[in-house]
């Protein structure tokens, strides 16, 4: 019984982590294409020099871009069925990096913006994000 949880565990925890971003990615990016650019975005972020370069459109839509670039990955990700792979999804890999980056960009802003609840919520996603990384590179132990 032990060895049948062993086995199964692994492929488990690597699809729980490719559901998590394909999740947090999906609404997140696919809301921003549906709904558009939020009119508090330009207020929170147009006084800040992002306002002035690359502009808040771009700051938006490139963020957005981002995001749908991770929820990208993480589905094809999920489609190829790398989490019962060994060793373990480049798609994931993939995805879980430009998270990292995203995050660095919403945390950029909310530093910015003098929100630092929400710029420490984004260094506590990076980090969480690393952890991520670090287990999904770590080879499974054979025997």
């Amino acid at each position: 019984m032990t060895q049948l949880v062993e086995r199964w565990m692994r492929p488990l925890v690597l699809f729980a982590i490719t559901l998590l971003y394909l999740m947090v990615w999906g609404f997140a990016g696919i809301g921003k294409v549906i709904d558009g650019r939020p009119p508090w975005f330009a207020e929170k972020f147009g006084p800040t020099f992002l306002g002035r370069f690359p502009g808040v459109a771009a700051s938006f839509w490139w963020l957005t871009l981002m995001e749908l670039l991770a929820f990208a990955l993480a589905a094809m990700a999920l489609l190829r069925f790398e989490f019962l792979r060994q060793p373990a999804a480049p798609w994931l890999k993939g995805s879980l990096t430009i998270s990292l980056f995203v995050f660095l960009q919403l945390g950029f802003g909310l530093w910015l913006t003098n929100d630092f609840n929400g710029g420490f919520q984004q260094f506590v996603y990076f980090g969480l994000t690393l952890v991520a990384i670090q287990y999904v590179q770590r080879t499974p132990q054979v025997g």
